[in-house]
């Protein structure tokens, strides 16, 4: 059995850690398939289930340190705080050839393409990225508000495309009743409130509780 956790994972050592996360994953499916499984081949399995556990925890920590290495003091901080100028700046392309430097790409990395796909309006990019960021940190509340936040959005849009289509084909009364009901709550959840100004002056926001301590606002530190 090799000890070279990349080569259990079945990935380069230049992998990113959303990589290394998804071999992982497909991996461990595969033998608690067979966990059950009569005979050695069921011993087997259980044990490789261990093996990866061991891995993925030894490939993480690895491309952490590497990421230290690369960029001198691996000041995480100041790297998403350049990225975050950018943002707030809209200048984005900035910010994405920023992300594209980073060899670490933790829940943070993802967090942040998922804040400039949002801005490209390419909402289920978005979504995408803050799964895999929650995926890396299952405990961030940051990152669950975000998603939540998301979803309705994109659901929210989703609604209003249905009530157009079935306010479209003049057959339907009360389907175009519910049209003009969704497009009245749609523009009303469209609209910023108040307390929403420093959010939409980001312009940079994935959800209420989250863009504006992360795109230049200081409601909430940003952690």
């Amino acid at each position: 059995m090799p000890s070279d956790p990349f080569v259990i994972l079945g990935i380069s050592k230049g992998a990113s850690q959303s990589e290394i996360l998804e071999a992982y994953k497909t991996k461990r499916a595969y033998y608690q398939q067979h966990v059950f499984d009569e005979g050695e081949a069921g011993s087997d399995a259980a044990r490789m289930l261990e093996v990866l556990d061991q891995a993925y925890q030894d490939a993480m920590s690895y491309t952490h340190e590497a990421a230290k290495i690369s960029d001198g003091d691996g000041s995480d901080a100041a790297q998403f705080d350049a990225v975050k100028a950018a943002i707030s700046a809209k200048d984005f392309a900035k910010a994405q050839s920023l992300l594209d430097d980073m060899y670490y790409r933790g829940g943070e990395w993802h967090y942040y393409q998922a804040i400039i796909f949002y801005e490209k309006n390419w909402l289920n990019d978005s979504k995408k990225q803050l799964e895999l960021a929650l995926d890396l940190d299952p405990e961030n509340e940051k990152y669950k508000r975000s998603l939540e936040s998301m979803k309705k959005k994109i659901d929210g849009g989703n609604a209003f495309a249905k009530g157009a289509a079935q306010g479209s084909d003049g057959q339907n009364a009360s389907g175009q009743q519910n049209y003009y009901a969704t497009q009245r709550s749609y523009q009303q959840q469209a609209e910023p409130s108040a307390m929403d100004g420093c959010c939409t002056a980001c312009q940079c926001a994935i959800c209420a509780d989250c863009c504006c301590e992360c795109l230049g606002g200081d409601l909430i530190r940003c952690c």
